[in-house]
């Protein structure tokens, strides 16, 4: 048996240490650039800086084009076309951030401290490109630093950004937070469309935390949409969650909270279905951010039509495959489906169910499905996006849902007739193999 214990887990702590050093750096920077820049031309002040910078940090600095400087008032340094590289990564051709403009604004204060008294003006990016798990990897590799969060008075502004993870990304990303301070609220608002697949989600969020540093309160307020070719879901969003948790790899937020009031617009539906969906659980995404994982999660849904009332437990996985496992229960048959035949109509009880899935992250593998009945059960399978098309031409459509697999009843009546021990199959012609 081995006696080496694991190596510790990367945290939040870790990473704020990070920042700081990055920001006595690129102070320092500047300082010694401005020294030199009236003997020197300023690309070539700044690169000279650089190859001293680079190895401190442990990363490659690139930049085209010319530099400009601002010494009047608050100094100032931008420069175009950066690239930011760490060298030996798994993806050594995969620049950890790109910006075809970067500005960084320090008072006086700051550059006369050489970092000592640490605080930044403003910081500006136009079209970031930032790889996460390039990012998140070189953090974790980074020895322990002092962990004191510099100040940002004048905020940070991203425009026209990219933020790239492992199998999905965001694009059009804007980012406008007004100032950080380590100990006080912060209020950001931030905008962009994530792409998963043949998903896409726009969303448009304010953001507001207690604090920067061991935020205990955290809410999020606005629109978010989800676009597939089947149909559109628009949602109004608020999300709450009481902490982060930074003893975990990654990102985890527990517990969250989070309330929909949404409305989705089948493709080749006349009228929208309107619904209200509750989540409550622990968020985690993995240390790569290539796993977002949503357990143990709640759900409840209120809906209208045939959106049905329902309550359920479970977990999702989202990454490369998209995995989910519900269990729940549906309040009451909708009367907006079809009609069961009696005494399978009689029944006022509850709808127990199953569903799960493991799949491509757009979902469009079947997804198998039980549902028992006080007196029947269905074991199969079905496709969301079929059974969303089903519903949508439900008021003259098939009454036959878009199903493959076995309904078994005790009894039924049909047209006076009284049938026992009834089996019936299902088969939506898709040619899977029925389960």
């Amino acid at each position: 048996m081995s006696d080496v214990a694991p190596a510790p887990e990367p945290s939040a702590p870790r990473r704020l240490r990070w920042l700081r050093l990055i920001a006595i750096a690129l102070v320092l920077a500047i300082a010694a650039a401005l020294l030199i820049h009236l003997l020197l031309p300023p690309e070539r002040a700044l690169r000279l800086v650089l190859a001293r910078l680079e190895p401190t940090l442990g990363l490659r600095i690139s930049f085209e084009g010319e530099v400009e400087y601002r010494l009047r008032g608050t100094p100032q340094l931008v420069v175009r076309d950066v690239g930011i590289a760490a060298p030996g990564s798994d993806t050594p051709d995969v620049p950890m951030l790109q910006a075809e403009r970067m500005l960084l604004s320090l008072p006086w204060k700051t550059i006369r401290s050489r970092g000592a008294d640490l605080e930044i003006s403003r910081v500006e990016l136009d079209a970031p490109r930032l790889h996460l798990p390039s990012l998140l990897r070189w953090l974790d590799a980074r020895p322990p630093g002092d962990g004191k969060l510099p100040a940002i008075t004048g905020g940070v502004h991203i425009v026209g950004g990219r933020l790239d993870g492992d199998g999905w990304h965001v694009d059009g990303l804007a980012l406008d937070l007004p100032a950080l301070h380590a100990d006080r609220a912060i209020a950001a608002q931030v905008a962009g469309t994530a792409h998963l697949d043949a998903l896409q989600a726009p969303f448009r969020l304010r953001l507001h935390a207690d604090r920067a540093v061991d935020a205990r309160d955290l809410q999020a307020r606005g629109t978010l949409a989800l676009v597939h070719a089947s149909g559109r879901l628009d949602t109004t969003l608020q999300a709450d969650a009481a902490r982060i948790d930074a003893d975990m790899p990654g990102f985890a937020l527990s517990p969250l909270r989070i309330a929909l009031d949404a409305r989705w617009q089948g493709a080749d539906a006349a009228d929208p279905l309107p619904f209200v969906l509750g989540l409550y659980g622990a968020l985690h995404v993995g240390g790569d951010g290539s796993v977002l994982g949503f357990a143990p999660m709640g759900i409840a849904l209120r809906g209208e039509g045939v959106v049905p009332d329902l309550i359920a437990g479970g977990r999702i996985a989202l990454g490369e495959r998209l995995t989910l496992a519900l269990d729940g229960r549906i309040a009451e048959w909708p009367d907006a489906w079809p009609a069961l035949p009696p005494p399978l109509s009689n029944s006022t009880q509850p709808l127990p169910f199953a569903l799960r899935y493991d799949g491509p992250a757009d979902a469009s593998a079947p997804i198998a499905l039980q549902l028992e009945h006080e007196h029947a059960r269905f074991d199969g399978e079905a496709r969301i996006t079929a059974m969303l098309g089903w519903f949508d031409a439900l008021p003259t459509g098939s009454p036959l849902p878009p199903l493959r697999g076995q309904l078994t009843a005790d009894r039924v009546e049909v047209s006076g007739a009284v049938l026992q021990g009834l089996e019936i199959t299902f088969d939506d012609g898709s040619g899977d193999t029925p389960p």
